[in-house]
């Protein structure tokens, strides 16, 4: 019961996040419906009405992926605010020794700001990439029906974001100087982004996310457990 109230606080402290990352998503959507057409034969293809598209033209480009340097935006900022509200907000107001001194864990309370924090990953951005995804891949949704690839591009990204969100955490948690050691955790997960950005293989992709939150996780938890507040 502790544990489920908790995870109610974090998640309510989330919501307001929650609800502008997937706005923005759907905002984003909508103009990409509205202007789609445009884009397809005057900004891509530069063909007036009736002019023929030769068919490689067709397969190097996708509408639906013009939505995804947005969703990593998206995911990016929604990775910051999150990771600044659980884990620099209370050194602003000087609440952590509040919040760490309830009749539970340290391990749950990181536990549930975790959670917390991919419950709006999810909710926020997956599944509206998941109905964008599927509305577009019905029949007669696009001109280029999308790929299975640019989902997992998606998520990808959303991923990424996570990795932010924990990059952020860890150096809200370091005690060290920003000229130090401190800008480990936000300069790790920016060269995650880096490496992603230039990598054109989905396995690689995802294997530079798999690696980048597990480490930093577990840096996040050694430092949580083991910090002085």
């Amino acid at each position: 019961m502790r544990f489920i109230a908790l995870f109610r606080k974090e998640f309510r402290e989330c919501l307001p996040w929650l609800l502008l990352a997937g706005v923005g998503l759907l905002l984003i959507f909508g103009l990409f419906l509205q202007f789609r057409e445009r884009s397809i034969y005057g900004y891509i293809f530069n063909l007036r009405p009736g002019s023929a598209i030769e068919s490689y033209q067709l397969g190097r480009y996708s509408e639906l992926s013009s939505i995804g340097i947005w969703l990593c935006v998206i995911s990016i900022g929604l990775g910051l605010a999150l990771g600044i509200r659980q884990f620099w907000y209370g050194f602003f107001t000087k609440t952590w020794g509040f919040e760490i001194h309830r009749s539970v864990s340290r391990g749950s309370i990181l536990w549930v700001k975790i959670l917390a924090s991919m419950t709006t990953f999810v909710m926020s951005l997956g599944i509206i990439w998941t109905f964008i995804f599927l509305y577009c891949s019905r029949p007669g949704g696009l001109l280029i029906v999308p790929t299975l690839r640019i989902y997992i591009e998606g998520w990808i990204y959303i991923a990424l974001g996570f990795v932010i969100y924990l990059g952020t955490a860890l150096s809200g948690l370091t005690e060290a100087r920003w000229y130090t050691t401190k800008i480990f955790g936000i300069a790790f997960a920016g060269l995650v982004l880096l490496a992603i950005t230039f990598q054109w293989q989905i396995f690689h992709a995802f294997l530079f996310v798999t690696i980048g939150i597990v480490i930093l996780l577990s840096q996040v938890i050694y430092k949580f457990l083991c910090r002085e507040f």
